[in-house]
């Protein structure tokens, strides 16, 4: 799922979680203007016990950087602020919230999208991961002998020791030589080994293919 699909999806969690402590929904994305030039939007406007709150949805964790964005989009909205996220990112979040009064309200884990939410999000994921798995069928052409061989090794072992041990270096030439790979997009970055064996798997099977 895309970055705004996901935003619109915690959107309509944050605000039927809301409902469910008996807040009710006001208005969403309200734009905010000074001097009648728009400067931000409010994600929800809710109403509870006669208060008003500006409400900042994150997607994923609440940082000291959506504490103090939310502070700021209330004051000039004249309502309390809150920000509703899945989690903490770390400490410094709660500090700042409670000297700026910012009400941080944590969905629960248990709290999940609706059938039809979630059967998308799991097309949206299977999607990418195809389409960034067959990349990689694209990338034999590319390769020198030396770095097929990085790749057939590391697609036979179980863990950079084995690949190392193989290939006749130590881990720390091994991890050198798969960043190269990396920077010149023939293998992914920043993934656990156990992704970097199955694409190269990919790759030693769609090379194998192309033989005569």
């Amino acid at each position: 799922m895309d970055s705004r699909r996901v935003w619109r999806a915690s959107e309509a969690l944050a605000a039927r979680h809301l409902e469910s402590q008996g807040f009710k929904i006001i208005d969403m994305h309200r734009k905010i203007a000074v001097g009648g030039v728009e400067v931000s939007d409010i994600d929800i406007v809710a109403l509870k016990n006669g208060e008003y709150y500006a409400v900042e949805v994150k997607a994923g964790s609440a940082d000291v950087d959506a504490v103090r964005q939310i502070y700021v989009n209330s004051k000039l909205a004249g309502m309390k602020p809150m920000l509703v996220a899945r989690g903490l990112a770390d400490e410094r979040a709660l500090v700042v919230a409670r000297e700026l009064g910012v009400e941080l309200n944590i969905l629960p884990d248990t709290i999940v999208v609706d059938v039809n939410e979630l059967r998308e999000a799991v097309y949206d994921a299977v999607y990418s991961a195809l389409n960034d798995l067959l990349y990689y069928v694209t990338v034999c052409d590319k390769m020198s002998g030396e770095e097929i061989k990085i790749v057939e090794t590391l697609a036979s072992c179980e863990s950079i020791s084995d690949a190392a041990e193989k290939l006749g270096v130590n881990e720390g030439e091994l991890i050198s030589q798969i960043a190269k790979l990396s920077n010149k997009n023939l293998l992914p970055r920043g993934v656990p080994f156990r992704n970097l064996v199955l694409v190269s798997r990919i790759i030693i099977l769609a090379c194998s293919r192309g033989k005569p």
